[in-house]
């Protein structure tokens, strides 16, 4: 009976060491491709990620951080296709959230604004607490519309010089009622008596 066991331990040592030792070398890669990321070796970076994705457990992280070496190398195509393939294994909205900033950011990059925007907008449905994300949008939507931001600007203008009119006005107005304040109070106060000496 005893040595039954031992040989369904070592059966089963078999069979899961592989599987832990692969799944162990594929978070090595991850570390060694953030060491490089970390270098500015993005090319090092992308490489070593791409080994991770052998690791089914270490995939997630590994197309994530693809995506961003192959973005830090100016390859936004590439690296849009990763995020991509990082939402396609995800459902949490915090991850969801970064990809979609992300592809925003590429197609930003590559000035594709309407898609920037769309992307944009679906990091903020993933997360709307995202203050980074909701002002690269406004930037991306500032950009695709420059004639709106013009006419935008061209408005605040006159309501900017209006709003200075109004500001000095109401200084003048301001002044000239403390001004006359002063007056009244000159006037208010009780004449002083001259002392008229006697010629006897």
């Amino acid at each position: 009976m005893r040595n039954r066991l031992n040989i369904l331990i070592l059966f089963s040592c078999v069979f899961t060491g592989p599987a832990v030792i692969f799944a162990q070398q594929g978070n090595l890669h991850i570390r060694n491709g953030n060491k490089a990321y970390a270098n500015s070796d993005y090319k090092t970076a992308a490489d070593e990620y791409q080994q991770a994705l052998n690791d089914k457990s270490a995939e997630l992280k590994a197309k994530f951080n693809i995506g961003d070496a192959y973005y830090r190398q100016g390859q936004y195509d590439q690296a849009i296709e990763q995020y991509q393939s990082a939402l396609a294994l995800t459902k949490d909205e915090i991850l969801t959230a970064h990809a979609y900033h992300n592809i925003g950011n590429s197609y930003l990059a590559k000035k594709k604004y309407e898609e920037s925007i769309k992307a944009f907008k679906n990091a903020l449905k993933a997360n709307c607490k995202d203050e980074d994300t909701r002002y690269n949008l406004a930037y991306a939507e500032a950009m695709a519309n420059p004639k709106k931001q013009q006419q935008q600007q061209q408005q605040q203008k006159p309501q900017q010089q209006q709003s200075d009119i109004n500001k000095q006005n109401a200084k003048q107005i301001l002044d000239a009622l403390e001004n006359d304040e002063k007056n009244k109070n000159k006037q208010k106060q009780p004449v002083q008596k001259k002392q008229i000496e006697k010629d006897w």
